[in-house]
């Protein structure tokens, strides 16, 4: 299902740096990482290098997606957190908001403190969700209500043809 590199559309990559003192210790940490990108799908890929890490390092971050909200003043609700794993592709498919395909979200991207450098690579996946899961049960869910909606009109013109009939005939 994945598989097709065509099905992948890179959303996010960039460069990010701690502020280092004359003797290379963090005088200020990477903040969180939050591009101005919105995703409409819920499977992406992630990818998160760097270049001063040691190699046996493997806790890169928390990634976190947040949805606007239409109360409060806070503006945005969280949605899932995961843990990003350093120099490892990722596949995440976010599942608490099944109609991901008609909600907006973004992210947050949370360095480990003690990371130097960073780059942050997000792919969204656009192609299509084969198998059971909540967002296509919840589609078919939309379309099955649609198509019983048309068919209680056609029952209902129906009924009313009918009763026409036997009004006319009594």
């Amino acid at each position: 299902m994945y598989a097709n590199g065509n099905d992948w559309v890179k959303s996010i990559d960039t460069v990010r740096k701690a502020t280092l003192d004359a003797n290379g210790k963090i005088t200020q940490a990477i903040g969180s990482i939050e591009p101005d990108v919105t995703f409409t799908k819920n499977t992406i890929g992630i990818f998160v290098d760097s270049d001063t890490a040691n190699l046996n390092w493997f806790k890169a971050g928390v990634l976190l997606q947040g949805f606007p909200v239409p109360f409060g003043e806070a503006g945005f609700a969280e949605g899932e957190e995961f843990r990003v794993i350093l120099r490892r592709y990722m596949i995440y498919r976010f599942t608490k908001y099944p109609n991901i395909g008609q909600t907006k979200y973004l992210i947050s991207f949370t360095p480990q403190w003690y990371i130097q450098d960073v780059r942050l690579q997000i792919w969204q996946y656009t192609g299509t969700n084969q198998g059971a899961t909540l967002d296509s049960l919840a589609e078919l869910n939309q379309q099955e209500i649609a198509q019983t909606t048309k068919l209680q009109t056609s029952v209902n013109k129906l009924q009313t043809s009918i009763n026409k009939l036997i009004k006319l005939n009594g």
